[in-house]
Formats: structure tokens, sequence, C-alpha cells
């Protein structure tokens, strides 16, 4: 006993190294953190100067020939207009959206649908199919007439989502090597070339690197892909815990129909992207969401186990192509737990 207690006060002393670099980027980081200036005319001036710069987002307005739009152009498409519109304080205040005839509690509830995780392993070998790019294609799914306003066919996005494991595989700094899939698209909407276009949305540096990458590092990882509303071909039901085969979500279970559609028992193949069966189908540029589909996803993960997540940008790229959602840039949002430099959460 006596022994033990030594060995085990010996032990209380040491303290393990870190295993990440956590000290400030240094001065030739593009992520270098600088202080004001001490002097406050050279603040002044320092600040003054901010002002001039243009908005942080102008890269996001881009349109052709070297034009930029402005808080105007992602509401083109409004169905109404500013002027016409009698308030923002939303959720009250509004005008009450069409019901189409549709009654109270007259439809199945949707459930959530789990994305399903996989282990992250550097030895799956890179997949057949890269990110697809915009076509046209029919609406509401698509556009009909323009790949700018379009998106990538369901099938592809599918056929690309199915595949297992991530590549290019994930690092703690940001990936600046390879090249957005859809940077020729993007060169033809601009009518300009050459386009940077980073295959990865965080910028480069230490300061935008995965903090602690080493201590936490990622045990499971998940992909989904931001994109326009389209149905549901049942591409997640095999990553549902349950798989449809317990419990309420099994045969003769509560939940097993997920939708008013008879067929869809145990599946969530052909879902739509309606909230009654009375409303119209949403427009790809009306609604964007995870995979594009209903019903709304869930992240099922373990306390303490740390997770990856890429999510791919598959919205269009001109920014006026919203009907007012939004502009097609994309900031995730993580609750219940550490938020990362590259989370707004």
């Amino acid at each position: 006993m006596a022994s033990f207690l030594l060995i085990s006060a010996s032990l209380a002393t040491v303290s393990a190294a870190p295993l990440d670099d956590e000290s400030q980027p240094p001065p030739t980081d593009p992520s270098a953190y600088y202080n004001p200036p001490a002097d406050p005319i050279a603040a002044a001036a320092a600040l003054e100067a901010l002002k001039t710069m243009p908005e942080t987002n102008q890269g996001a307005l881009a349109l052709p020939n070297g034009a930029y739009g402005d808080r105007n152009t992602p509401r083109a498409d409004n169905v109404l207009p500013p002027s016409l519109q009698t308030s923002f304080n939303y959720p009250t205040n509004g005008k009450p959206s069409p019901l189409y005839g549709a009654q109270p509690f007259t439809q199945q509830l949707l459930l959530f649908e789990e994305f399903g995780t996989e282990k992250l392993d550097p030895t799956i070998p890179a997949p057949p199919l890269t990110f697809p790019v915009p076509t046209v294609g029919p609406a509401p799914a698509q556009d009909p007439n323009s790949i700018a306003r379009s998106a990538p066919s369901g099938s592809a996005l599918d056929a690309f989502m199915r595949q297992p494991g991530l590549f290019p595989f994930p690092s703690q700094f940001s990936n600046v090597l390879d090249r957005n899939p859809w940077k020729a698209q993007i060169e033809a909407f601009l009518n300009r070339q050459p386009v940077g276009s980073p295959a990865e949305g965080r910028p480069p540096g230490k300061g935008w690197s995965h903090q602690r990458w080493n201590e936490f590092y990622p045990q499971v990882a998940y992909k989904t892909v931001q994109v326009g509303a389209r149905i549901n071909t049942g591409m997640r039901d095999r990553r549902q815990l349950h798989n449809y085969a317990v419990g309420e979500f099994g045969p003769g279970g509560l939940y097993y129909q997920t939708s008013d559609i008879p067929t869809t028992t145990g599946t969530t193949k052909g879902i739509d992207t309606r909230f009654h069966p009375n409303f119209p189908l949403q427009n790809h540029n009306a609604l964007w969401t995870f995979d594009g589909t209903f019903p709304v996803k869930l992240l099922m993960v373990r306390y303490g186990q740390p997770v990856l997540m890429r999510h791919y940008n598959a919205l269009p790229i001109d920014p006026a192509a919203n009907m007012g959602f939004g502009l097609h840039t994309i900031s995730t949002h993580e609750h219940n737990g550490h938020s990362p430099a590259e989370s707004d959460g």
C-alpha cells in the first residue's frame, strides 16, 4: 500500500506535454492577429481606413463582368417586394401565408431523419465520383434554362453521397491546394478567368485550423450537401439507428410509415418538399436544407465523441437565385457542444 501511494504521488506531479500548439499564429501566418495601434491618433486613422474597405461578403455578391450586387440582389426574386411587406418582425406582424385549403392536424408529422455517422478512416480509397456540378434540369428541383441558377441533379448528388469516406481526407489546416469542382461553372457565370475558388471554405492559417486537432482527433464523420428542395430517394434509410426494424419505427410501429404517402413504409423514399399534401411543391430556390430533402435532419452522436462534419455547398452560383431565402454562402451553426473556429454557433 505504501509503495502504491508513493508511485501515485510521484505520477501526480508529472504533467503531460500538450498534443497541440495552442499559441497565437506567428506574424507570417495569414491568420495572424494584430493589436490596434497604441497611439490614439493612429488607431483612429486605422479605424477610418477600415470603413473604406469593401464589405466582407462582397465576393458572395459577385456578378458577371466585374460587377457586384448589393443588399437588393438576393431579394430580386422575392414574391413580395419590401414595399409590400408589412413588417420584418417575424414570426409576428407579417402577412399570413396561404394555406391552400389545408386544415389543422390533417397531415402526418414528419419525424427527424438521422444523418448517420461512419468511422473516419484514412485507408478508404478515393471514390470514383467527384462532387457533381450544376446542370439544367426540370423544375422544381432544377432550373430548366440556367446552370448558374440551377443545382446538380438529385441522382448525381445521391450517387456521390452514397460513397463511403471523405475525400480529400480532412486535415487540421484548410485545404488550399484543391480547387472547387464548380470552378468552370463559376468562371462562366462571372465571365472572368481565372477564379481562385478553393475547394474548402475555411480561410488558410493556424487561426482557422481545427482546434485541439490531435487531442480530440475525430472518431466519426458524416457529410451532407446544402442544396435546394428535391424529392427524397431514401438515401439515408440504412443509416437510421433503428433501421426501420425495431420499436415504433419497425413493422407495425407508429412511425413505420414515415409520411401520408402509403408507399413510404420503412423508408423516406418518395417524400417531397411540401409541408402539407395541399401545399405546392417548394421550388429549389425557395427552400434550401440539408440534402435538399424532407424530413429535416438529425445528428445522433455520443457526448465526448469528436465528430467531423463535411458540409458541401450546392446552392446556386447566381446570388439572385434564391427567392429571398438568403445568400448562397453557408455558415454551419452547431449547438450542445464545442464550437470550432469555422462554426458561427
